[in-house]
């Protein structure tokens, strides 16, 4: 059972419901009224990056935790230092229970497990709050800060390149990728012979059913904060940019995202691999890329992941 049993509800329920401290934040409702003269945009803005930006630490701590070269104070050390300047700002900025759970982490651990469960836990909550703050942020203001068309005609074409791993097809796990109310559905593969305890991690979080989002930085392709916080190790990864249409990669240090590529994306980052989606199916995704960043971008309707094994 998790230490913190409390935020394990919150967890489940943020799944499929929208945390009040994100609408309370989307909609000026705030009690402290965060923002200068007036207007509450800016703090939204500044919430909603280092509410990820914290996120994204957070998973680093507990990937330290977890690893037994790094003594337990000494970790609980790094969070301490690091914490006060995201949990401080974020708790003022209408995220009280976050505050709240971050004094808890920080205070003495009996053991590693525990410290573990502790960063797992909470970061995992820290990525709920982050997907629900990343689908009602309003992007739309993009439409003002447009690139000439003289540069975009010059972006470089898209050319994969696929990772070159020694593969073994025998090894795959198929699964199905349902996206509602599209009523779109693909069928997959899991790459255990290149990421072999990510993908256990993963298949031990199926099925379920979350909210679709879009990237807005790399390029065309979808993702979703899964409900899992995997710390395996990755050997095999692929640069964002050199992946084929169809991939799918699993973004553990971003938020625990899965990832569907399917078009051009311009990213250099490296994202561990996770599988692909099947040939016969890649014709499928553009459709429901297309939804997704007008639900992302513009509309905030809600797309749905169901992600099952086969």
């Amino acid at each position: 059972m998790s230490v913190y049993p409390e935020l394990r509800e919150l967890i489940t329920t943020f799944i499929s419901e929208e945390p009040s401290e994100i609408q309370k934040m989307r909609t000026g409702t705030l009690p402290d009224l965060p923002g200068s003269y007036d207007q509450y945009f800016t703090a939204w803005d500044f919430a909603n990056s280092i509410v990820r930006d914290y996120a994204m630490n957070l998973y680093q701590l507990t990937k330290m935790a977890a690893d037994e070269s790094l003594p337990v104070e000494n970790v609980l050390t790094v969070f301490r230092t690091l914490d006060p300047i995201y949990s401080t700002f974020l708790g003022y900025n209408g995220f009280p229970t976050l505050a709240e759970y971050a004094v808890k982490v920080g205070q003495p651990a009996e053991d590693r497990r525990e410290l573990v469960d502790r960063l797992s836990t909470f970061t995992e909550y820290a990525n709920r709050l982050t997907a629900w703050s990343h689908h009602y942020f309003p992007w739309h203001v993009g439409e003002h800060y447009r690139y000439a068309t003289s540069d975009v005609t010059m972006r470089p074409e898209y050319a994969p390149a696929p990772v070159d791993a020694e593969d073994d097809p025998l090894r795959r796990i198929p699964i199905r990728l349902t996206w509602q109310p599209l009523g779109v559905e693909v069928t997959a593969e899991l790459a255990c012979d290149l990421n072999e305890e990510l993908c256990v991690d993963f298949v031990k979080s199926l099925p379920f059913t979350v909210l679709q989002d879009h990237a807005v930085v790399s390029g065309e392709s979808m993702y979703a904060w899964a409900p899992l916080v995997s710390v395996a190790p990755t050997p095999v990864r692929e640069r964002i940019c050199d992946a084929p249409v169809g991939r799918l990669r699993f973004s553990q240090a971003t938020g625990n995202k899965l990832i569907v590529q399917y078009g051009p994306t311009s990213e250099t980052l490296s994202s561990p691999v996770l599988g692909k989606v099947a040939d016969e199916h890649t014709d499928r995704l553009p459709e429901v890329g297309k939804a997704v960043w007008e639900s992302t971008f513009r509309t905030k309707e809600h797309i749905w992941l169901t992600v099952e094994r086969l």
